[in-house]
């Protein structure tokens, strides 16, 4: 009867490439997914939130490409008083943008008898104004922020400026909704309502998408950005455009990003609309595309490493493949992210490739001649071999 090392060692090269490459697969799994999940390892976790993705936005971005949008437009209020945010709103609504979106809570004014503010809100067309999701033991609310939301009904209407990722302290924004399920109904983003009024149809095909959550394209994309004093010297990056009103220098209101760590949210707002009207959604693999692939490239280094591993030059040759391999998939995902917008996720093939030559090794010293099992198994017949001293009397 063949002992199982004989069993294992006698298998045809594809099947023990087979063998291998699931086991290295399953493993792979474990220390991806199980261990990743043991609190002991959270920081270490929640250090290193990064994709594959993040890595393909920070090359494409850094191409000498780079995209002015047509669409939006983005002024920044910082250090202004109300009286000057007031001015600035009024000149803004003169040149008739196609939308203004406004991402500022006002604290109740010293004197509401002397504030303008109040009048430019009101009197502003198609502003949309902003509110803020949050949730507790009964539920999800919309919660107004700022002292107009009780004086003033925007002619835009009311919108979310959620960042997706708020959850989570210091986790990277890549997410966007177009709205969210409050206790009051459905309240949209900011950027969502924004396309809305400023290109409905763009919307439209939107909301038509069956994934309620996508992608930001961050990369290779630039804005206007104005100050309140350039307004009335630039009518026309004014006229009929997005136009976003808001701080960014606002220390609460800066997020981590695959390009920045400091983004400030109206930005990030301007780039969920930019994606939006563009339709350059990411689309990511699936779980069982992610598995082919890892069990496709862990398949041939395993074979190739088993085919030569007798040989002088059989670890050499494997390294160079192994690298060659790497550099065609890191190259490969960055082109279909860049002109395909297809989000390569190759992190589960890199670790399963790496590992299969573990695996390999680990094959050849259990299954050979004279390996752990032939070894083991002889151990255990000496130890069951009778004893041939005759019982004494």
């Amino acid at each position: 009867m063949k002992s199982l090392s004989q069993i294992m060692s006698s298998l045809p090269l594809p099947i023990k490439s087979v063998v291998i490459t699931i086991a290295t697969l399953l493993f792979s799994h474990v220390l991806v997914y199980d261990l990743m999940s043991v609190s002991f390892f959270s920081p270490m976790e929640k250090a290193s939130d990064f994709r594959f993705s993040d890595f393909y936005t920070i090359v494409a971005d850094d191409r000498a490409v780079s995209i002015l949008d047509d669409d939006i437009v983005i002024v920044p209020v910082d250090g202004l008083t109300r009286k000057e945010i007031a001015h600035t709103l009024d000149d803004i609504d003169f040149y008739e943008p196609a939308v203004i979106g406004l991402d500022i809570a006002f604290a109740p004014p010293a004197n509401p008898d002397e504030d303008p503010l109040a009048e430019s809100l009101a009197g502003c067309e198609n502003l949309v104004m902003p509110i803020r999701i949050s949730s507790d033991d009964e539920g999800v609310h919309a919660d107004h922020l700022s002292y107009y939301d009780d004086i003033i009904t925007p002619k835009g209407g009311f919108a979310a400026v959620n960042i997706q990722g708020d959850a989570k302290e210091r986790a990277t924004v890549r997410e966007f909704t177009r709205s969210f399920e409050t206790l009051e109904g459905e309240i949209p983003s900011l950027p969502f309502a924004l396309i809305s009024i400023a290109r409905p149809e763009a919307a439209k095909k939107f909301a038509a998408r069956p994934k309620k959550e996508e992608f930001i394209k961050f990369a290779s994309r630039e804005f206007d950005i104005i100050t309140p004093d350039e307004v009335a010297e630039n009518p026309d990056l004014i006229k009929d455009k997005i136009v976003l009103v808001g701080k960014m220098q606002n220390a609460g209101d800066l997020h981590v990003t695959p390009l920045d760590n400091f983004t400030p949210g109206l930005k990030i707002h301007a780039q969920i609309a930019a994606t939006m009207l563009s339709g350059e959604f990411i689309r990511e693999l699936t779980p069982f595309e992610s598995y082919a692939i890892a069990a496709i490239t862990c398949f041939l280094i395993v074979w190739l490493n088993m085919r030569l591993w007798d040989s002088p030059a059989g670890p050499l040759v494997v390294r160079i493949v192994q690298m060659i391999l790497l550099y065609a998939m890191i190259m490969g995902g960055t082109m279909a992210y860049i002109y395909l917008n297809i989000d390569l996720n190759f992190a589960f093939a890199i670790l399963s490739t790496s590992l299969g030559v573990a695996g390999c090794d680990i094959y050849i010293g259990l299954f050979t001649k004279n390996g752990a099992c032939d070894r083991i198994a002889n151990l255990f017949k000496k130890s069951n071999k009778p004893s041939l001293n005759k019982p004494s009397l």
